[in-house]
C-alpha cells in the first residue's frame, strides 16, 4: 500500500466531501432559529458517511489532516444531540409526561439553542480549516436541498383495528416491575441535587460516566421496545391511561438518557483534551456540563422519580395475587435485619403484603409490624422447647422432683447438650456459663430447666430451633421476592452475619 501525501488526498475525497462542506458553510450562515431539523438530520448522515471515509485513509495519524477528522467527529456529535432534542421537543406534548419540578421545555429550547449555537460555531472553525485546504469549492446554497418544515394541523383518522395481546397484564407488570428496579438503579442520577454548578465537572466519570448512561439508555429502550411490541395499540391500553402515561415517561428518558451519553463522550473525547491551535472549542466546558447535568441528567432523574407511584399503582391494577409459605428467619426470628428488608420488598413494588402467623395479620411493610410477630415465635419456641424438657428421660422419670443445686445444674447441663446435639437450639455465646443460675426454693427440675432456657433465650444467649413457618398474601411478584429473601436466608447466616443476596435483590441494598 502506498503513501499518499498530504496534499494528494483533497482531490481524491473532495466529491464525497462537498455535500458536508456546502452544509458546514450553510450552519454559519443561519441564525440558530432558522436551522432546520432536516438540515441537522443530513448532516449527521454526511458527517457519518465522510468519518468512515477519512478513517479509510487513515487520517487519524495524520497530524495536516486530522483537524478535518476532529471537525468531522464534531459535526456527528452535535447533529446527533441538536436531531434528538428536536425530536424531544416536538414529541414531548405526545408523551403524556408527569409533572415535574422545573419547566421541561423551556430547558429543552435552551439546550436546544446552546447546542445550536456551539454546533454554528464549530462549522464556522471547520470552514476556516477547509478554506486553508481547498476543500470549499463548489459550494451549494441551503436551497438546493431543499430543506422546509412541514406544517403539521391534523392527523389521520385511527381505523387500524386493535391488536388483541395474549397475556397483556403480564406485560404490563413486568415493565411496572422493571421501571421500578431500574429507579433503584438509577438513584446516582441525583447527583445534580448534590452539587452546585460550579462543581458538576467533579461528578464525570467517577458518578456519570459514559457506560453508565449507555446502561440505563439500553435497558429503558428495551422497555419502550418491549411495550410497543406487546401493549401498543392493544384495547387494553385504550382502556387504561396510566400504561400510555408509563410508556410516554420510558421514552422522554430514554431520549435523555440516550443523548446525553453522545454529550458525555464528547465532553470526555473532546472537551478535555482535543482542541488545538487550528480547532477552538465551539462551546465553553460549563455551558457543556450545565446541559449534561442541569438538563438531561437532572429531568431523566426527575421523570424516573415521578414515574415510581404510577408503577405502583399499576402494579396494584394488574398483579396476580398469590400466598407464599417461608420459613422464619434462622437468627432470632424478625428482628432489625429480615424485617426491614422484607418491608423494603414491598415498599419497593408498592403492593400491599400481608405476613401472616396463626391468626394474626401484620403489613408486611412496616418493620415494626413484623417485629411484633417475634412474641408469638417466642412463646410457640418455649412451648416446643417445653414438650421436649418433659418428655425428656431425666425429667418424666423424676416428676415434680427437686433436688439440690449443684445436681439440678448438672441435669441442666446434660439436657441442655442434649438439646444442642439433636439442634432444636442455638449459641450464640461463646462465653457460655450455667453458674450464674440458680434453682428457686421448692422449684421442681422441670420449672428449673424450662425457666433456664426461657431465660437464656431472652437474654439472647440461645435461640430455639422451632421450624415454624410463615405466610405470606399479596402480588405474586413481591412473594417471588421475599421467597428468595428467605431462601437466602433473609440475608444473614444462622449466626446473624451479613450474607450477599442474589443479583434480583440487588435494589435492597440501595
Amino acid at each position: 500500500m502506498h503513501i499518499i501525501k498530504d496534499d494528494e488526498l483533497g482531490p481524491l475525497i473532495q466529491s464525497d466531501l462537498s455535500d458536508f462542506v456546502s452544509l458546514s458553510s450553510v450552519m454559519t450562515d443561519l441564525s440558530h432559529e432558522e436551522i432546520p431539523r432536516q438540515l441537522i438530520g443530513r448532516l449527521l448522515l454526511e458527517a457519518s458517511k465522510c468519518e468512515e471515509m477519512l478513517d479509510d485513509f487513515g487520517v487519524l495519524r495524520n497530524e495536516y489532516w486530522a483537524p478535518v477528522r476532529m471537525s468531522v467527529a464534531v459535526a456527528k456529535a452535535f447533529s446527533r444531540l441538536i436531531y434528538n432534542l428536536f425530536h424531544i421537543s416536538r414529541s414531548a406534548r405526545g408523551y403524556n409526561l408527569l409533572d415535574v419540578e422545573g419547566d421541561f421545555n423551556a430547558a429543552t429550547q435552551h439546550s436546544l439553542y446552546t447546542l445550536l449555537r456551539a454546533f454554528s460555531k464549530a462549522s464556522g472553525n471547520f470552514m476556516k480549516v477547509a478554506r486553508k485546504m481547498k476543500l470549499d469549492k463548489n459550494l451549494l446554497p441551503v436551497e438546493e436541498y431543499g430543506f422546509r418544515d412541514v406544517l403539521i394541523d391534523g392527523k389521520l383518522e385511527a381505523n387500524r383495528k386493535q391488536k388483541t395481546v395474549e397475556n397483556p397484564r403480564e406485560t404490563a407488570v413486568y415493565l411496572a416491575t422493571n421501571l421500578l428496579n431500574l429507579a433503584e438503579e438509577s438513584s446516582w442520577l441525583d447527583v445534580y441535587r448534590k452539587l452546585e454548578p460550579d462543581k458538576y465537572h467533579t461528578c464525570i466519570p467517577d458518578v456519570v460516566s459514559e457506560a453508565q448512561l449507555r446502561y440505563l439508555a439500553d435497558n429503558f429502550h428495551s422497555m419502550q421496545s418491549l411495550y410497543d411490541t406487546y401493549l401498543s395499540g392493544s384495547d387494553m391500553v385504550e382502556k387504561d391511561d396510566k400504561l400510555l402515561v408509563m410508556r410516554g415517561q420510558i421514552t422522554v428518558v430514554f431520549h435523555l438518557l440516550d443523548t446525553a451519553v453522545t454529550l458525555v463522550h464528547f465532553y470526555e473525547r473532546h472537551a478535555l483534551k482535543n482542541w488545538n491551535k487550528k480547532l477552538k472549542p465551539p462551546i465553553t466546558n460549563t455551558e457543556l456540563l450545565n446541559i449534561i447535568i442541569g438538563y438531561f441528567v437532572a429531568y431523566a432523574d426527575k421523570y424516573i422519580s415521578a414515574t415510581q407511584e404510577l408503577c405502583r399503582d399499576i402494579l396494584k391494577s394488574y398483579a396476580v395475587q398469590g400466598e407464599i409459605e417461608v420459613p422464619i428467619p434462622n437468627y432470632r426470628g424478625f428482628h432489625v435485619r429480615p424485617s426491614t428488608l422484607i418491608a423494603k420488598i414491598s415498599i419497593h413494588y408498592g403492593s400491599e403484603v400481608k405476613m401472616i402467623l396463626g391468626e394474626t395479620v401484620y403489613d408486611a411493610s412496616l418493620p415494626l409490624e413484623l417485629f411484633r410477630a417475634n412474641e408469638e415465635l417466642n412463646r410457640r419456641k418455649r412451648d416446643a422447647v417445653a414438650r421436649y424438657i418433659i418428655e425428656h428421660k431425666l425429667i418424666k422419670n423424676d416428676a415434680g422432683s427437686t433436688y439440690d443445686s449443684p445436681l439440678m445444674k448438672k441435669i441442666l447441663r446434660v439436657i441442655f447438650l442434649d438439646l444442642l446435639e439433636k439442634q432444636k437450639i442455638m449459641i450464640y455465646d461463646n462465653d457460655f456459663s450455667f453458674e450464674d443460675l440458680s434453682p428457686y426454693e421448692n422449684e421442681t427440675l422441670a420449672e428449673f430447666i424450662k425457666r433456664a432456657i426461657a431465660l437464656y433465650l431472652a437474654m439472647g444467649k440461645i435461640d430455639i430451633v422451632s421450624g415454624d413457618t410463615v405466610s405470606f398474601q399479596g402480588d405474586k411478584r413481591v412473594l417471588e421476592d421475599i421467597r428468595t429473601l428467605a431462601e437466602n436466608g433473609y440475608g444473614e447466616d444462622k449466626f446473624g452475619n451479613n450474607i450477599v443476596l442474589p443479583k434480583n435483590l440487588s435494589y435492597l441494598k440501595r
